[in-house]
C-alpha cells in the first residue's frame, strides 16, 4: 500500500474519499470543505446548517460529490473539542473513518491535515492518523480453502501545508512503522498453535532479527539443561514440541551498556497442563504468547527506526500440555538462578518460563527489564480488557514505562507491591510456590517474576486482558490486539533521546 504526503490538490487527487476533520460547534466551512462547498454550489453549508454534519468525536458523514470534483466522496469526521483533542482521540477517529470508508468499498483514501484540523503538532497528527488508519485496516488472512476477497486500503494520502511537509512525512513514517510492528504481533497471536509451534515461532523471530541486522541466538533443550532452566524445561515436559529460548540483541550505541531487556512469555498453546483448563474458550489459549509477540513487534519498530539504545530481547517458548510426562502439582522445580519452586497449579506456568527468561536476560547484560505476559485471569477481573496491569521494583523505571504508554496511547495501571503480598508466594518446602492463591492473583504472579529480577530495575506488564479482543473495535478486529508493542517501541525511542541528551 502506498502512503503519500502532498501539500496541494486535495480535490484533484484521484481518490475515492477525502476525509476532513470537523470540530464541535463548527458553523462555517473553510479549507477543503470550502472548496468542496464551492464546487457543489453550497451543499456543504446546507448540510452544516441542517445539523447533518457533526463535530462529535468519531461521528462521520459521507457526502457524494456527484462528479463535481476528482474525489468521488468527501467524509466529514468529528473531532470533538478543538482544544482538547489528544493523540489517542485522533488515532481512534482516523480508525473509525477508515472502517466507514471500507464499508463503502472506498480503498483510495486521503486525509486533509490543515492547521484547522487539530491542536496537535503536525508530526503527532500525521502519526496518529496513519497509525489509526493502518491498525483499522488490519485483517488476519486465516486458512480458508477459498481465499476471501477482503476490502483493504490501496493508498493513503495526507494533505498538509507546505510549512509542515517534513514534519508530516516524519509523523506518517512513524505511524506506518508502529502499525507494522503492532500488526506483526497481531498476526502471531492469531496463528493457531499447530501452525505456530515453538520451532516455527523461533524462526519467525529470527527472520525479524536478521532482516534488521540484529544478533540472534536460539537455545535448544540441551542448552537449557546446561544452564539449569528448570522452569522452562518443567513446563515443556508434557509436550512433544521441543522448547526454544530466543535471544535477540540490538546494539544502537558504541558500547554494550545501559541495556534495556524485554522478556516475553511465549506459551504457544496453554491447555493448563495437568491442572486442565475448562474446554470453553480454550481455543483462545493459542494467544498465550502475546507477550512474546509484543516483543517481536517492538523489535520490528526498533529495527526500522534504529534508535541509539541497546536492547536484549529474551523469549522462552513452549506449549503447556498434559501427558504422562508432564510436570504435576506438588513437584519442585529449580530455576536457572538456583531458586526452588513448589508447583501448586500447572496452569500457573507462564511465570515459570519467565523466571528463566529474566535470569537469562540478566546474564546477557540487561540493566533494566520489562517482562510482558498474558499471565493472569485476575488481571481481567481487576482492570477489564482496556488496561494493562503493571508491577515494579523501581519508581524511576516505572515512570519511564508509564510515560511511554501514555505517549503510545495505551492504558496502563500500576498495582502495589507491598511486602504482605510477597508472603503469599512463600513455600514451606521450597523457596517459592508458583501461585499465591485467589487473592491479589495479578500482584502475586508479578511479584513471583520479580523474585528473579532481584535488584535489577524491573517492570512487569500483565496483558491478559488487553492482548485479545472478544469483539472488533475501531482499532482492531476480533482477536489479537498487539497490546504494548507501541509502548515498548516508544520506551526505546525515549531512552534513546534521554541518553543523547545526557
Amino acid at each position: 500500500m502506498n502512503i503519500n504526503v502532498l501539500t496541494e490538490g486535495c480535490l484533484t487527487e484521484n481518490a475515492d474519499c477525502l476525509i476532513v476533520g470537523v470540530f464541535n460547534n463548527t458553523r462555517t466551512v473553510q479549507g477543503a470543505l470550502a472548496e468542496v462547498d464551492g464546487a457543489m454550489g453550497g451543499a456543504i453549508k446546507a448540510l452544516l446548517a441542517n445539523g447533518e454534519i457533526s463535530g462529535e468525536h468519531k461521528e462521520t458523514q459521507l457526502i457524494h460529490t456527484l462528479g463535481k470534483t476528482a474525489v468521488g466522496r468527501v467524509m466529514t469526521l468529528g473531532l470533538g473539542d478543538a482544544q482538547e483533542l489528544t493523540f489517542e482521540e485522533l488515532r481512534e477517529a482516523s480508525a473509525r473513518a477508515i472502517k466507514e470508508a471500507l464499508k463503502s468499498k472506498l480503498t483510495k483514501v486521503a486525509f486533509e491535515l490543515s492547521e484547522a484540523w487539530t491542536s496537535l503538532d503536525a508530526k503527532e497528527a500525521a502519526h496518529a492518523v496513519v497509525e489509526g488508519a493502518l491498525l483499522a485496516d488490519y485483517r488476519f488472512a486465516g486458512y480458508h480453502q477459498r481465499v476471501e476477497e477482503k476490502v483493504s486500503l490501496e493508498s493513503l494520502t495526507l494533505f498538509c501545508t507546505a510549512e509542515h511537509l517534513e514534519e508530516t512525512k516524519d509523523g506518517a513514517h512513524l505511524g506506518e512503522v508502529f502499525s507494522r510492528g503492532t500488526n506483526l504481533a497481531r498476526d502471531l497471536v492469531n496463528m493457531p498453535g499447530n501452525y505456530l509451534t515453538p520451532t516455527v515461532f523461533a524462526e519467525k523471530a529470527k527472520e525479524v532479527a536478521e532482516r534488521h541486522g540484529m544478533q540472534v541466538e536460539i537455545l535448544e533443550k540441551h542448552d537449557m539443561e546446561k544452564y539449569g532452566m528448570g522452569g522452562l524445561l518443567g513446563v515443556n515436559r508434557g509436550s512433544v514440541e521441543p522448547p526454544k529460548m530466543v535471544t535477540i540483541k540490538y546494539q544502537g550505541t558504541d558500547t554494550w551498556e545501559n541495556v534495556l531487556g524485554f522478556v516475553g512469555k511465549g506459551i504457544t498453546f496453554d491447555s493448563g497442563g495437568i491442572s486442565l483448563k475448562p474446554g470453553a474458550g480454550m481455543d483462545e489459549m493459542k494467544g498465550d504468547m502475546g507477550g512474546a509477540a509484543a516483543v517481536i513487534g517492538a523489535l520490528e519498530i526498533i529495527g526500522t527506526l534504529k534508535p541509539a539504545v541497546n536492547i536484549v530481547a529474551v523469549i522462552p517458548m513452549t506449549d503447556n500440555m498434559p501427558s504422562g510426562s508432564a510436570f504435576k502439582p506438588g513437584d519442585v522445580l529449580t530455576a536457572m538462578n538456583g531458586k526452588t519452586i513448589e508447583i501448586l497449579n500447572t496452569d500457573a506456568e507462564g511465570r515459570l518460563i519467565l523466571a528463566d527468561g529474566v535470569c537469562y536476560a540478566k546474564k546477557q547484560g540487561a540493566d533494566f527489564i520489562v517482562d510482558l505476559a498474558t499471565l493472569t485471569g485476575a488481571a481481567l477481573v481487576a482492570l477489564g480488557t482496556c488496561t494493562t496491569a503493571a508491577i515494579t521494583n523501581d519508581e524511576d523505571f516505572m515512570e519511564d514505562v508509564m510515560i511511554s504508554a501514555a505517549e503510545a496511547g495505551e492504558l496502563l495501571w500500576r498495582l502495589p507491591a507491598y511486602k504482605p503480598y510477597k508472603e503469599q508466594i512463600k513455600s514451606k518446602i521450597a523457596d517459592l510456590k508458583n501461585t499465591g492463591g485467589r487473592h491479589a492473583g495479578t500482584i502475586t504472579a508479578g511479584l513471583f517474576v520479580g523474585e528473579f529480577a532481584g535488584d535489577t530495575p524491573w517492570v512487569h506488564l500483565d496483558i491478559a486482558g488487553t492482548s485479545w479482543a472478544d469483539k472488533a473495535g475501531d482499532l482492531s478486529p476480533q482477536g489479537g490486539t498487539g497490546a504494548m508493542v507501541r509502548t515498548l517501541g516508544t520506551l526505546a525511542l525515549l531512552r534513546s533521546v534521554n541518553q543523547n541528551e545526557e
